[in-house]
This record gives structure tokens, sequence and C-alpha cells, in this order.
């Protein structure tokens, strides 16, 4: 038989009532917080799975940040190009309205303010900040103007001054996003309109050209046009006996055409009218000239300046206005690209987002099963641990009154 001391009866009563006030105590607590998981050593792989699940809901909010930021961005820059495209459509109108027979210079002048004007807007909408002063169109250069402006300029003097970067947001673990459009691709990189330069040579008494099909000419131009050999842009139209004319390349030496001809009367080749006056062994060249690419305020510049040229003849001026028509409808075209890029990404950003946010119920969801506590449960072993702590303190008012003294009285 083991012998208990008194001293050990007072130490186990006092550990008993201890133990029952710690776990009265922690229920209180996990009453008043509302949380079942006082400290990791209540249930270490619980504990390491609510850090990890709070690491990714702190993630998630920090996504949902970037993705708010994201779609603010895109938005503005889509009020942007929405305005610009408006610009567009009315400089056109104008454009088309100059070609009318009856205006005349004073006429065109007027148009050549309200163009100016148009040219303005486009060109500050063109280097639109954000709301931290960014400049939305000048690529990784965002402190600086995206586009220039030289008055002296005898080349361009609208010219693009940042680069062709672009910044990206990251909007989930998997997934980054665009944030803005580089003015080289959706403004600089324009293609002016394609045309060609035309030399009289042997016997020819008048000449003279002009593209009537675009399209067309455009076609030939691409499938011909040679960056490395010049010689090659270069072609040869000879007269021939019987109402024919054939067209050469010089370069290669091949014959691309040979058909009807009547001297005095126009034929077109490859969407180019040519009206010539020549005898059979008459000849002419053509080059097709290089490729070059214009900004939309440039354009607009242009066709500006040519509507306040009194000089210019008929024939300038009907090519300003086919320069000017050209460069804007492709300038529309990639205000239309970049504008459908822009509808994309917002798709993206509002889909990730979408699911983002059920990611993050599922994980609340899960960590709340965790580490929240269970009312009812905790309600009801707050009245155990109350009954059990009475019950040992009853228990200890018991046993330390069995002494030997006691018995004797």
């Amino acid at each position: 038989m083991t012998r208990i001391s008194t001293n050990q009866l007072y130490d186990r009563s006092i550990d008993a009532i201890t133990r029952n006030q710690g776990s009265l105590s922690d229920v209180q607590q996990q009453l008043s917080s509302g949380k079942k998981l006082l400290r990791p050593s209540d249930d270490p792989v619980g504990a390491a799975q609510v850090v990890r699940l709070t690491e990714d809901l702190d993630k998630i909010t920090q996504y949902k940040r970037n993705n708010t930021l994201l779609q603010n961005s895109l938005e503005q820059e889509e009020v942007v190009l929405k305005n610009i495209n408006n610009a567009l459509d009315r400089a056109r109108v104008l454009m088309i309205q100059s070609g009318n027979g009856v205006y005349d210079k004073t006429d065109l002048q007027a148009i050549g303010i309200e163009i100016g004007s148009i040219r303005d807007e486009i060109f500050g909408l063109m280097n639109s900040q954000n709301s931290n002063g960014e400049y939305i169109f000048a690529g990784y250069q965002s402190q600086t103007e995206a586009f220039s402006y030289d008055p002296s300029s005898t080349d361009k003097k609208y010219t693009f001054a940042g680069d062709d970067g672009f910044k990206k947001i990251q909007v989930s673990d998997a997934v980054t996003i665009q944030s803005n459009s580089s003015g080289k691709t959706v403004f600089e990189d324009v293609q002016a309109r394609l045309n060609i330069n035309v030399t009289a040579r042997v016997g020819v008494s008048s000449l003279s050209s002009r593209i009537t099909e675009q399209a067309a000419f455009d076609q030939f131009h691409k499938q011909n046009y040679d960056a490395v050999t010049p010689a090659n842009n270069q072609f040869r139209a000879t007269v021939l006996a019987g109402n024919q004319i054939r067209i050469d390349n010089i370069g290669t030496g091949a014959t691309i055409s040979t058909q009807n001809f009547e001297s005095g009367k126009p034929f077109v080749f490859k969407g180019i009218s040519f009206d010539v006056n020549a005898a059979p062994g008459d000849t002419f060249d053509f080059e097709l000239n290089k490729p070059e690419k214009k900004n939309i305020a440039e354009t607009l510049n242009d066709f500006f300046i040519a509507l306040n040229d009194a000089s210019l003849s008929d024939t300038d001026f009907s090519k300003a206005i086919a320069d000017g028509l050209v460069g804007l409808d492709n300038g529309a075209k990639k205000l239309a690209n970049a504008t459908s890029s822009l509808g994309g990404r917002l798709n993206v950003a509002q889909s990730v987002l979408e699911s983002n946010l059920d990611l993050e119920i599922a994980n609340k969801s899960a960590r709340s099963v965790i580490e929240d506590v269970d009312y009812a449960e905790a309600v009801s072993e707050l009245s155990k641990q109350e009954t059990a702590l009475q019950a040992a303190q009853a228990t200890f008012s018991r046993v330390t009154g069995l002494t030997l003294f006691d018995y004797i009285r």
C-alpha cells in the first residue's frame, strides 16, 4: 500500500483545481475570442493550415487590389481611344468634304481650322496621363511625354518619344495582364498610303498616273516590294505594236503583264491608272515607293498644310486627300485592334476576379472550420468545466478535513 502524505493530498488537490481552472479559462477565452485555437499546441496541424490559408487570403486581397487598379487603367485607356476614334471620324468627314469641287480656297482654309483643332486634340489625347501622372502610351518611359512636337522640323513634327514596352500586373498566382498599350503600336506604326514614282522616258509625249484601286495596288506592292534590292522595285512599260503594252521588272527582267493599250486612253495595271500618249517603242518607268509609317497626328498635320497651301494644284490636293483618308483608315484599324485587345484583357481581369472571390470564400470557409469556435459545443464545455471545478473544490475541502485530529474531536 502506498502511503500518501498530507502534503501530497494538498498538492494533488491544488493541481486538480488549477487544471480545471485553466480548462475553464480556455473555454472562456474561446467564447470571448470566437477562436478555438488559442495557441499552436492546441492543434499543431490545424495551426499550420490556418497560417497557410491566411497567407493565401492575404495574397488574394492584394490580387483584388491589383485587379481594381488594372481595370481602372484599362477603362481609362479605352475612353481615350474612343475619343480619338470619334475625332478621326470627324476628320474623315472633313477630308471627304474638302474634295467637293465647289469649295474654294477660303472654304478649304475654314476646314483647315477645324482639322488643326482635331489634330491638336488627338495629339493631347496621345499624351494622356493616368491618376499617377504617368503617360499612358509612353511604354516604360512613362515619366516623359509619349509624343513630342517640334515645329521647326522639316521631316516629321509629331514624333514618338517613348518605347514599345508595356507593363504587366499580376492578378493571380498564374495570371499577369498587360496594363497599358505602347503608343508605338497604337499610333506610330500606322501604314501610310503606298504609292509610286513615275518617270517618262523614250518618246512619251504626255503621262499621268493615279491609284484608283488602292486595295489592289497595296496587294501588288506588298507582293513585289524588295527592301534588299532596290532595282527590283523598278518597272518599265513598253508600248508594243498591235495596241498592246508590256510591263517588265527592270531588276529581274521578268515580264509582269502584257495588256491592251490605246494611246491617249487610260489603262489600269494593278490598281494604277495610267494616261499615256505614246507610240510603239515608247517607254516609261515607275517605281514602288518605300513603305512608310506615319502617326495620325502627323497625317492630320500634312493635310492641314495642304488645306492652307493656296499654290497646291488640284492633282496634288487630290493626292493629299487620298493620303489623308488612307492614313486615317489605317489609323482607325490600329485603334480598333487596340480597343479589341483592351476588351479581351478586361474580360480576363473580370474572370480572374470572380475566380479569386470564389477562392477567397472557399479559403475563409476552410479556415473557419479549423479555427472558429462552435458556440454550442463551447457553452456545453464551459458548463462541464464549471461542474468539474466545483467538484474539485468540494473534494478538496472534504479530503483536507480527513485528519487524525479531526477524528479524535
